[in-house]
């Protein structure tokens, strides 16, 4: 289980993400929001942990902007802060649960575990088209061989198969991949060729045909 954990306090950064590593999670620590943002951009993980006030960026503001992309990882917040209504600002900006500081972390891993689950039993994990399978779970494209793919490559590919046969132009892959994002079309072809050679890597019996002006059409060969 891949973790991003964001906390100022370097202390409490290095004592949890050792006691999560001991537990088997795979923990990428960061100590602001302006680079948990980043990292949820780049990279897909199974859960977040954000403490709310970091600086450069807080949690709060980093969770809404994750939110914006589509984002829907399963995230906690630590926060000493207890009134109701900081609680309810950090569920509304996008996070599924919260802890207050000092907290377990005994109940932190165990509620780490419980949003796991939940989006196990509630997320669509696999989708294939040709002989590609495109592993959302753990973020792997399979074929005759198995790469693993960052958070964007996996967003664009599963757009690409669910509309398969037909041709994405790159404004509505945009939408679906940056939505919110002051991005242009030059995101969407660079994250394109990243996929294609991806795509030769696997063996995959499938291409991505077209560019950024007439639009891209994943189809077998």
């Amino acid at each position: 289980m891949k973790v991003l954990f964001a906390e100022d306090e370097k202390d409490l950064q290095e004592v949890v993400s050792e006691f999560l590593r001991f537990k088997g999670y795979h923990v990428t620590a960061v100590d602001n929001g302006a680079e948990a943002l980043e990292k949820a951009k780049s990279d897909a993980f199974d859960a977040m942990v954000f403490d709310v006030m970091m600086p450069v960026m807080d949690g709060i503001t980093a969770m809404k902007k994750i939110r914006e992309t589509g984002d829907t990882t399963p995230a906690i917040f630590l926060t000493a802060k207890s009134e109701v209504e900081d609680r309810i600002e950090g569920l509304d900006a996008g996070a599924d649960d919260y802890l207050t500081k000092p907290f377990s972390m005994e109940e932190l891993s165990a509620r780490l575990r419980a949003l796991y689950r939940r989006k196990r039993d509630y997320t669509v994990r696999k989708v294939s088209y040709g002989n590609l399978e495109l592993d959302m779970e753990q973020s792997e494209l399979k074929a005759v061989n198995t790469i693993s793919l960052a958070n964007r490559e996996m967003k664009l590919l599963q757009c690409l198969i669910g509309s398969a046969g037909e041709v994405m132009s790159a404004a509505a892959l945009l939408q679906e991949v940056w939505p919110g994002e002051n991005t242009n079309a030059d995101a969407c072809e660079l994250y394109i060729s990243f996929l294609r050679g991806k795509l030769k890597s696997v063996q995959a019996n499938v291409v991505i045909e077209g560019d950024r002006t007439g639009g891209y059409l994943l189809k077998e060969i």
